[in-house]
């Protein structure tokens, strides 16, 4: 008897298969994060070729294989087009990617990652939110999110503002993580801060950051 499960979730990596066929991973709600194969998704009109891009966000219904998924159908309801033209926005969003993909675990309860990925998208597309600071907002939560915040006073010593934006950042839901603005200063010490715990928590090259960097 065949198994079939449908999923929520974004696409945080895509990568050829073969001649006509695609490999992705999903950041879901349901499973964490899973790769899954899409089979002629690189076929010219294939219905799954712009489904299976990265960022698509919507429901994926999956064959569930001896040791592998297969998607046979999709619905898309978010295809985040702005990456696709704006360049510096994109990257950011590979740096985000990346970071999700760190933390995903296969099988895993990982639908606040899903969530806060998804937000600090949307922000890159807002108007009122400046790139930088939707990421140093994203590296800060996202580490409260796996629980892996340390004492930002090993990062250095900073003015009452920038502990209030930090408490907010750890304290708010993710629905609401942007609903705040910081000046200049903070925003620089949300930097050092989010630097600091990265280097000290994450053990591998980010190869997204090593491109975004020199662009900024």
């Amino acid at each position: 008897m065949q198994e079939f499960l449908k999923v929520t979730g974004l696409v945080i990596g895509v990568f050829p298969q073969g001649e006509y066929d695609r490999r992705i991973v999903l950041l879901t709600r349901e499973q964490g994060k899973l790769t899954a194969f899409v089979k002629g998704a690189r076929r010219q009109g294939s219905r799954f070729c712009a489904a299976t891009d990265m960022f698509a966000f919507g429901s994926f219904d999956l064959y569930v294989g001896r040791n592998s998924y297969t998607v046979q159908d999709v619905k898309i309801t978010n295809y985040f087009e702005n990456l696709r033209t704006d360049i510096e926005s994109a990257y950011y969003a590979m740096y985000f990617a990346e970071l999700a993909d760190y933390y995903g675990v296969e099988g895993g309860d990982d639908a606040l990652l899903l969530l806060l990925l998804y937000r600090a998208l949307q922000g890159l597309k807002s108007e009122r939110l400046s790139n930088p600071f939707v990421r140093y907002v994203y590296e800060i939560k996202l580490f409260y999110v796996e629980g892996e915040i340390i004492p930002i006073d090993r990062a250095g010593e900073f003015p009452d503002a920038t502990y209030a934006a930090v408490d907010y950042i750890g304290s708010a839901s993710i629905e609401k993580l942007y609903n705040f603005t910081v000046s200049d200063a903070v925003m620089e010490d949300l930097k050092t801060i989010g630097n600091y715990e990265r280097k000290h928590l994450i053990d591998r090259r980010l190869k997204s950051l090593e491109i975004l960097e020199p662009l900024l």
